[in-house]
């Protein structure tokens, strides 16, 4: 390579390249790390049906029903298990609406949310979680969209101070 100077060039501007490509992306990375993660689901029980999401970082405001928040759980709002992680679920519920679990089933303002398909799994019995209540000012009703979910059909509201983005499936 010595002797041949187009090999010495082509080097060069490889390691040239390589360098501004470094100062470039470092701080752009770190520009996109501040607004936005990655979230990965390999779990074979999931909350929502994707694998892949990007997360919007930001507390969400203008919640809408149906949309996907991403929050990190704790105060033990989901058990040990979950404390500290970030989950993903859709709010199925906002302030002024009325939940209601019977017959371990889920409604929200008299629509469906769905089954409560994890009670034995948890040693609870049937109709342990039978309630109605009103979603106050500063929380939400979150829940996953695959059956297995454990969301609010089961622990109740979330603090909204607890969300931490929006969630935007990819694959």
């Amino acid at each position: 390579m010595a002797n041949d100077p187009s090999r010495r060039r082509f080097a060069k501007r490889a390691i040239v390249s390589s360098a501004l490509a470094l100062i470039i992306c470092i701080p752009l990375g770190n520009t996109v790390g501040k607004h936005y993660k990655i979230g990965l689901d390999l779990g074979e029980f999931r909350c929502l049906p994707w694998h892949v999401y990007l997360v919007e970082l930001g507390r969400p405001s203008g919640l809408e029903r149906g949309d996907y928040v991403a929050f990190i759980a704790r105060d033990g709002i989901m058990g040990d298990r979950f404390q500290g992680r970030m989950i993903g679920k859709m709010v199925a519920g906002l302030p002024g609406d009325k939940v209601t679990v019977k017959d371990d089933f889920a409604t929200v303002n008299g629509m469906p949310v769905g089954e409560l398909t994890l009670l034995a799994r948890l040693g609870k019995k049937s109709h342990d979680f039978d309630r109605t209540a009103i979603v106050p000012e500063g929380k939400v009703f979150v829940v996953g969209t695959e059956p297995r979910s454990y969301d609010g059909r089961y622990w109740g509201f979330l603090d909204q101070s607890f969300l931490i983005g929006r969630v935007k499936p990819l694959y």
